[in-house]
């Protein structure tokens, strides 16, 4: 199983002390490894807040998130960073890229966590990564000089 959902809850509590919203209330799901799946829903459903807990970018109230056999609510800080950076990856519908710094300099912030690591077989996978998604003649652009779904496609994991 790469991923299993068990019971998840989340409830939002309003700033001002107004009702609280729950938008996750006993999510179960499965994905085998291969698998594919779409989340779908009117605007509101919890379909972000699920993505943002598999993706360790916020806790759930209760419930069990199984991701590779990982319980992702137990990690520590150290391990949720890690596993941000070589298990999940988002490709937000706001594009979350440094204006200052190149397409390739873009993919490349994610490593600059890790330690002891070759930053010249870095650079050359994140350069053989844009060009296997058509942006190789683009490495040096900044994200404004590219239209919307090249941007999308600069968003890629190292």
């Amino acid at each position: 199983m790469l991923l299993e959902i068990r019971n998840l809850t989340k409830t939002y509590r309003a700033p001002d002390g107004g009702d609280a919203v729950d938008v996750l209330r006993g999510v179960d799901l499965t994905l085998e490894a291969g698998g594919t799946l779409s989340i779908v829903g009117p605007s509101g459903s919890g379909k972000s807040t699920v993505l943002n807990v598999v993706g360790a970018l916020d806790k759930a109230d209760s419930g069990e998130v199984i991701v590779d056999g990982q319980d992702v609510e137990k990690l520590r800080d150290d391990e949720l960073a890690a596993y941000r950076n070589t298990t999940v990856g988002f490709i937000f519908q706001l594009h979350h890229l440094l204006p200052q710094c190149t397409i390739l300099e873009n993919v490349l912030v994610p490593t600059l966590a890790t330690r002891g690591a070759n930053r010249n077989e870095l650079r050359a996978r994140a350069e053989k990564l844009l060009d296997s998604v058509g942006l190789k003649h683009r490495l040096h652009h900044r994200p404004g000089e590219l239209s919307g779904g090249e941007r999308q496609l600069s968003l890629i994991h190292i």
